[in-house]
This record gives structure tokens, C-alpha cells and sequence, in this order.
């Protein structure tokens, strides 16, 4: 780096008051690492060989789940003779099995190559979802979806992780939009499946349920194959680059101070998740976030052919629901690379959710446009969690601490899960009153937790920024190489004095 742009970083550095530090260290910072502008090219180069193949692994996690929603209007009720609370209890068998295994998936991410551990767990719960195709009752279909809850658990932590190790804080915030839009685009993509399979069966002993699981699931298998063989384990390990970008990224991230060190276990890094406040209130954010998103991801087909439609009818009016998760997921995202806070922001997207849920409880049974959009604005909540995603990411530093921290935000996300299906129970059909009013009850409580967060990074800010303004300083100036920062990098966000909480 050459003596012109030490004195801007050093200028740009000095300058900067407390409220424009995320920009300085993010934006300001990655912009003049770039190598002769060829910073976008990279950027570039690395978004159509990394993003695609996230964004077909959420897609396709989510479609795992939302099959079953649609299952349940194509017959599999009938044909496995489920009773009473049978299938809310099925539903929640799969986030039981995901919440079990997401500290034994973390610690597979920490110990091997983590796309190899991705590309396995897609492979596995592909054929695991084929199999359900032939389950013929209650204890079957229980068993095979906790499976797959368990080999799908791995999902989130390994996204989040491969998402922070190849972008800074800045870059990183609409890749995870993107990839989160899978969820969108399984919704989308569900309801022309469930329609088509319903016209495909014909054939009674292999009803167009079992059809949809089949084809999904190889689906899911062909995928795992291209993870496998296309998706690196690291920057390192990226054929597809040359050695002095492979350095480029490297430098960039340790400006950023993302906390991408060396995978080695840490326990103290571990023991810190347990007495970090910011863990326990995304722990919580979580949760009560994604209990709605559980309730209408698992219950939305029912719930429209609740109103009056058949089946075939309910898988297409709820293609609208992925729309809405998409558009809704893209503005958070693109408004947050533009500036808007983090926290603010899952405060607006919560504001739909509330509306719609007044709309699904208290207009009347026979107003179907209205208990529709209803619905459809709900999917808003959708949004937040890809923006919790990105806080776990951005502030939470060293490997040992963030892949602990990913799984503690998957294990909520199971909790919701839970939660979210047993609010629906036989006795309250066909208005399901009491899991509308739960959706508004913590549709608000998250509001107020989105808060907490931001007067807690806040705070954590205060303390040490001038700290993190002379480290950048010196590293700028210094030019010192990559591998004599690489103990700095696997600092946590509470043991390095300089780290800088974005919200």
C-alpha cells in the first residue's frame, strides 16, 4: 500500500466520530484495500461461484419443509390415518431432531472441511425425504422427519459461516438476503409442485404426495453433488482464484476485523456464548420471530383451504406468500448496504406481520380477500431472521465463538418451530384463534428486543472506539502481512478491545 493511501486511511480514520465508525471500518476501509479497482471484479467473480450454490441449499431445506404444508391438503392426513394433534406433532418431530442436533453439527463445521460437511447432510437428508415417500403411518413419518430435522439442522450455521469468511460486514449483509430469498422461492416453487403432482397421481397406492416427495428429494440429492464438487471449504482452498486474490480477500477481512482465525477449538471462546448478552438476546430476537414464520410455513395451505378453497386452489394462492418473502427479505437487505440501521429495520418488517395477523383474527370468516392478504402480509416476518443472520455474522468474532453462536440462533429457530405448530391444536379448528392472537403477542415482544440490541452494541461501542481507530491506523500504515495478523484474527468480539458492533 502505498504512502497516499496510508494517509487517507489515517485521515479518514482520525476524522471519524462515533456515529460514522461502522462506515469508516467497513465501507471506507474495504474500498481502499481494492487492488487497482479490481475489488468488484473479485467481488464479482466470487458471487456468481459462491451465492448460487447457498442460495440452492436454503431453497432447498426450505422446500424439505414446506412440502409437508402441502402434503397435508394433498391427502397424506388420510392415507397415514393421522388423528387428533398428529400432524402438528409430525411437524414439530423435524425441529426436535434439528434443535438435538445443532451442537453436534457445529462441532462436525469446527473439526472438517465445511462445504464437505454441507454437501454430505444435503446428500443424506435427500435421500431421507425420498424414503418419507413410503412411510404408511404416525410412527413413520415421525421418525423420517426427525431425521431429516437433524441432517438439516447443519443449514444456517454453515451459511452464515462460509457467507462471513469470503465478505466484510458491509459486503456480507445482501448475500445473506440473497441466499435467505431460497426461503421465498420454496414457497413459490411448493405450491406449482403440490399442483402439478395433484393432476400427476393417478395411480391410488402412490398418491401425488408421494410423487412430490420423491422428486424433491432427488432433486435435493443432484444438488448435493454440486456442493460437493463445486463449493470450496475456504478461501484457501479456492482453485477458482489465483493466489494474490486469495491475499487480497485475506487483508480485507482482517481490516474488517470479522474474526475469520484459524479453525481451532477454543474453550474459552465456547464458554463466552453462555455469559454474552448479545448471544442470549439474538437467542431470544429468534425465537420469537420465527414463531409465526413456524406457524404459517407449516400451517398457510391449511389455513387458505380453511377459507373455502380446495386443495389444488390452496397451493396456488399460496405462491403469493413466497413473493412477499422475497420482495420483503431484498428491501431489509438493500436498505441496510444503504445505511439503515439493522435494528430499525426488523422493527418496520414486524409492522406488516402485526397488521396481517389483525386481518387473519378479528375480520370476518367469509371475508376471503381479506383473510388472504392477511396471510400474505404475515410472510413479512420472514425477513427479520435474514437480518439476525447477518448481526451473528457481523458480531460475533473467532471461529470457535461464531459457529457456537450460529447454532445457539439454529437451536432458537428449532425452538420456534416447536412452539409455533402447538399453537394450532384440533379443538380450536376451523379459526385457530389462539395461534393468530400468538402472532401478534410476539410479533411486538421482538419489537422490543430489536431495541435492547441496539442500545446494548451501542454501549459496547462507546467504549472502545477510539481503541479500534488507532488499530486501524497503525495496521494501515504499518503494512504488515497477513500471516502476522492471523492470531488477531481469531480474537472474539469480547476479548479484542477494538471490535466494532454493527446495528
Amino acid at each position: 500500500m502505498d504512502s497516499s493511501k496510508d494517509m487517507k486511511i489515517s485521515a479518514d480514520i482520525e476524522m471519524a466520530s462515533p456515529k460514522d465508525l461502522e462506515h469508516v471500518a467497513s465501507k471506507t476501509m474495504g474500498d481502499v484495500i481494492a487492488i487497482d479497482g479490481q475489488d468488484s471484479t473479485l467481488l464479482r467473480k466470487i458471487d456468481w461461484r459462491i451465492v448460487p450454490i447457498m442460495f440452492a441449499c436454503y431453497f432447498l431445506q426450505f422446500l424439505d419443509k414446506v412440502v409437508i404444508n402441502y402434503a397435508n391438503v394433498m391427502g397424506l392426513a388420510q392415507d397415514l390415518n393421522l388423528r387428533g394433534n398428529d400432524f402438528s406433532w409430525m411437524a414439530t418431530a423435524f425441529f426436535i431432531g434439528s434443535a438435538i442436533a445443532e451442537f453436534p453439527q457445529g462441532y462436525l463445521l469446527q473439526k472438517f472441511p465445511l462445504a464437505k460437511v454441507l454437501g454430505c447432510n444435503v446428500m443424506c437428508w435427500g435421500i431421507c425425504l425420498c424414503c418419507s415417500a413410503a412411510a404408511q403411518n404416525f410412527a413413520g413419518i415421525v421418525a423420517l422427519r426427525t431425521l431429516l430435522g437433524c441432517f438439516e439442522s447443519v443449514i444456517s450455521p454453515a451459511l452464515v459461516m462460509s457467507t462471513s469468511q469470503w465478505y466484510t460486514k458491509r459486503e456480507a449483509g445482501p448475500r445473506y438476503g440473497f441466499w435467505y430469498c431460497g426461503l421465498g422461492a420454496g414457497q413459490i416453487l411448493g405450491g406449482l409442485i403440490s399442483f402439478a403432482a395433484q393432476h400427476g397421481a393417478r395411480n391410488a397406492s402412490f398418491s401425488g404426495w408421494r410423487i412430490m416427495m420423491v422428486a424433491v428429494g432427488a432433486f435435493n440429492i443432484c444438488i448435493a453433488v454440486i456442493v460437493l464438487v463445486f463449493l470450496p471449504d475456504s478461501v484457501d482452498g479456492a482453485r477458482f482464484l489465483s493466489e494474490d486474490e486469495k491475499a487480497a480477500i485475506r487483508r480485507k477481512l482482517i481490516l474488517d476485523q470479522g474474526g475469520n482465525g484459524a479453525k481451532v477449538f477454543r474453550p474459552a471462546s465456547l464458554g463466552e456464548i453462555f455469559l454474552d448478552l448479545q448471544v442470549w438476546l439474538l437467542l431470544l430476537l429468534t425465537i420469537l420471530t420465527v414463531i409465526p414464520s413456524g406457524v404459517i410455513t407449516t400451517f398457510s395451505a391449511t389455513l387458505i383451504r380453511g377459507f373455502g378453497y380446495d386443495s389444488k386452489q390452496a397451493a396456488l394462492l399460496n405462491m403469493p406468500s413466497g413473493v412477499v418473502s422475497i420482495v420483503s427479505t431484498l428491501m431489509g437487505t438493500l436498505a441496510i448496504l444503504r445505511g439503515f440501521p439493522r435494528w430499525l429495520g426488523i422493527v418496520v418488517l414486524l409492522v406488516p406481520t402485526v397488521i396481517g395477523a389483525g386481518l387473519m383474527s378479528f375480520i370476518a370468516q367469509d371475508n376471503q380477500p381479506g383473510k388472504l392478504a392477511g396471510i400474505y402480509l404475515i410472510n413479512f416476518i420472514v425477513a427479520p431472521l435474514a437480518i439476525i443472520y447477518s448481526w451473528v455474522g457481523a458480531n460475533t468474532a473467532g471461529y470457535t465463538k461464531r459457529v457456537a453462536a450460529n447454532a445457539v440462533v439454529a437451536i432458537g429457530f428449532a425452538i420456534a418451530n416447536i412452539i409455533g405448530p402447538q399453537t394450532f391444536q384440533a379443538q380450536d379448528a376451523p379459526d385457530y384463534l389462539p395461534a393468530k392472537i400468538t402472532i401478534f403477542a410476539v410479533a411486538g415482544a421482538a419489537m422490543l428486543v430489536s431495541v435492547l440490541l441496539r442500545l446494548l452494541y451501542g454501549f459496547r461501542n462507546r467504549s472502545n472506539v477510539r481503541i479500534r481507530q488507532v488499530q486501524l491506523a497503525e495496521f494501515a500504515a504499518s503494512g504488515l502481512a497477513v500471516e502476522e495478523t492471523d492470531a488477531m484474527q481469531d480474537l472474539t468480539d469480547r476479548q479484542n478491545p477494538a471490535f466494532v458492533y454493527v446495528y
